[in-house]
C-alpha cells in the first residue's frame, strides 16, 4: 500500500434555502445569485476563490480551501460579507422571494477522490449544513438571512482564541445528530432570537435503555466521499494527495 501525504483544510458547505420549490426560471435566478453572492463576499474579504477546490451544483457548493486562505478571514469577514450582501439584495424583495443561506465550516482531512471529495471534514461540513432541526428552524424564521454553523474545532481555534470580531456569546451551542455525525457545533444567526435557538438540541439523543451519550461524540472514521452536487470541480493550486490501496 502506497501512502501519499495529504493536507488538512478548511471546508465550507453552503446552500440556498427553497431551491426545490422554485420554477426553472427561479432556479436560474437562484444559481446566478448564489455565485454572485459568494464572489462578491470573497472580494470584500480579500480572498481568492480561484484557488479554492469547488464542487458546484445548483443551489449549493462544497469548497475545500488552500492553506493560503486565512481561516479567520473566512469565518469572519467572508461570512459577514455574505450576510451584508443578502440583506442588501433581499431589501426590495417580497418575503417569499428572498435569498437565504446556510453555511457550515469544518476543519480536517479533505482531498479529491474518484467521484468528489473524501475526508472527515467534508463529511462534517456537509452534515452540519444539512442538520434537520436547524433547517426546520431556519425555514420557520423568515426574518433570518443567513445561518452560520461552526464545528467545535473551528469555533475553539478561531473564535475562542479571539482571531475574529465575534464574541463567544454571539454563538449558540448545539449537539448535531445527522446520519453518522454526532458532534457539538456552534451557531450564529443574527436575526434569530436566543429563545428560538433554545429549541435546538443541546444533547445527543439517547437510545432506549442506554445512558446519556453526551460524551460519546464521534464522527465515522471512514473517509466517505461526498458527491451530492452536480457540475464541474475546480481544484486549481490545491495541495492534496490520495491514499492508494
Amino acid at each position: 500500500m502506497e501512502n501519499i501525504p495529504f493536507e488538512r483544510a478548511l471546508v465550507v458547505s453552503s446552500d440556498l434555502r427553497g431551491y426545490g420549490q422554485g420554477t426553472d426560471k427561479r432556479h436560474e435566478t437562484m444559481q446566478k445569485t448564489f455565485v454572485d453572492l459568494h464572489e462578491a463576499a470573497a472580494v470584500q474579504a480579500g480572498l481568492d476563490r480561484g484557488s479554492w477546490g469547488i464542487q458546484q451544483g445548483g443551489d449549493g457548493e462544497l469548497a475545500v480551501l488552500p492553506a493560503s486562505e486565512p481561516d479567520p478571514l473566512v469565518v469572519d469577514q467572508y461570512v459577514r460579507a455574505l450576510h451584508a450582501e443578502l440583506v442588501r439584495r433581499n431589501a426590495p424583495l417580497a418575503p417569499e422571494e428572498r435569498f437565504r443561506l446556510r453555511v457550515a465550516l469544518a476543519f480536517g482531512t479533505a482531498y479529491p477522490a474518484a467521484n468528489g471529495y473524501a475526508g472527515q471534514a467534508v463529511v462534517e461540513a456537509t452534515r452540519l449544513a444539512d442538520w434537520g432541526p436547524l433547517k426546520r428552524l431556519f425555514g420557520d424564521s423568515p426574518e433570518a438571512h443567513i445561518v452560520l454553523v461552526l464545528s467545535q474545532r473551528v469555533f475553539e481555534d478561531v473564535v475562542l482564541q479571539e482571531h475574529t470580531s465575534y464574541a463567544k456569546d454571539d454563538f449558540h451551542p448545539v449537539m448535531v445528530q445527522e446520519k453518522e455525525l454526532s458532534a457539538p457545533a456552534w451557531i450564529w444567526v443574527p436575526e434569530i432570537t436566543a429563545a428560538k435557538l433554545n429549541r435546538l438540541p443541546k444533547k445527543a439523543p439517547t437510545e432506549p435503555g442506554k445512558g446519556s451519550t453526551e460524551k460519546e461524540i464521534h464522527l465515522s472514521q471512514r473517509a466517505e466521499v461526498i458527491n451530492n452536487l452536480n457540475g464541474p470541480v475546480r481544484a486549481r493550486e490545491m495541495n492534496f494527495g490520495i491514499t492508494h490501496k
